[in-house]
């Protein structure tokens, strides 16, 4: 990942910044975050007290409104290492009952003392330079629930390419758009006590996606720690099971 902003992709594109402000007022949803707020939500309504989500990559925040729709109540942090995404989210969402300090920039790498019950990673890990040292802030974080879509493959295929896509006078800076085994990925969760689970993504459909021409696999992977003297309790084992039948 690259947090500085004269070289981070994510400040210098403003269709990008354009849709996601759209998105942070709510005014339209992502595929990927109706999924996310699906998957999770028997993980969220298992418990009485309201779960403490991380969503890893968050852009502007614009995932909340996901949960909002869906009546899931939680205690919802965003973390992002774009200044201008994060001011976004800050501006848009507390019309929307976020306050603004719950959205923080920062990078993954930089992840300390903020523990979570669930984890969220939509479209993150391809932009690292390596998935090991996001997971373990994550894992290390407290979460008992870690779900992840991304660019999963059979094997892993590093890419530090062009964007191509930016605004006139910035098409020559680079970015990660890597590939991750699930195998690999899936193991190094295991690590750590995890039970990983993929699940088949709804826009894709197991099909190839092109992101500014570049291949893209996209599936989740939806990883459940679950031990009974965990914060949220042995019921996360039931509830990762009937989100896994129910994509």
């Amino acid at each position: 990942m690259i947090p500085d902003p004269r070289e981070n992709i994510w400040e210098h594109s403003r269709n990008v910044l354009d849709l996601y402000r759209r998105r942070a007022r709510g005014e339209e949803e992502m595929d990927a975050s109706a999924q996310a707020a699906e998957v999770l939500a028997p993980f969220i309504r298992s418990v009485q007290k309201p779960p403490r989500l991380l969503d890893a990559g968050c852009g502007s925040g614009y995932l909340w409104h996901s949960f909002l729709r869906r009546g899931l109540n939680i205690e919802y942090y965003g973390l992002d290492y774009s200044p201008s995404l994060i001011s976004i989210g800050r501006e848009e969402l507390p019309a929307f009952g976020l306050p603004p300090e719950r959205l923080i920039c920062a990078s993954l790498e930089d992840l300390r003392d903020r523990p979570c019950d669930l984890a969220l990673l939509i479209n993150t890990l391809t932009f690292c330079p390596d998935f090991r040292q996001p997971l373990d802030r994550l894992a290390q974080s407290g979460a008992e629930v870690i779900l992840i879509r991304d660019n999963f493959g059979p094997e892993t295929i590093r890419r530090w390419e062009t964007d191509g896509y930016l605004d006139p006078g910035f098409n020559h800076l680079k970015a990660y758009w890597n590939q991750w085994s699930a195998a690999e990925v899936s193991s190094f969760l295991g690590q750590y006590g995890f039970r990983v689970e993929p699940l088949v993504d709804r826009r894709s459909r197991g099909r190839v996606e092109m992101v500014v021409d570049k291949p893209y696999r996209w599936s989740w992977l939806l990883a459940c720690r679950g031990a009974a003297g965990g914060r949220l309790g042995g019921r996360f084992s039931a509830a990762c099971k009937n989100s896994c039948q129910a994509v």
